[in-house]
């Protein structure tokens, strides 16, 4: 039976994770003021909340 021992990676990587949804959440952000329809600004709406709560969830894994 082998052990797999943590790493600085498995933090490395979900910071770039995190970081990366962060960079989706700002542009989704961005593009909603650009839209005319109700139904696209709420789409992009959606999509900004997946990506920050992706990028919390993200942060939570690395520390814990």
């Amino acid at each position: 039976m082998s052990t797999i021992r943590p790493s600085s990676n498995t933090s490395k990587n979900a910071a770039q994770s995190g970081a990366s949804h962060q960079s989706a959440a700002m542009r989704a952000a961005l593009l909603v003021r650009c839209q005319y329809s109700s139904e696209s600004k709420a789409q992009f709406s959606r999509e900004c909340l997946e990506h920050l709560k992706a990028s919390l969830a993200h942060g939570q894994e690395a520390t814990a």
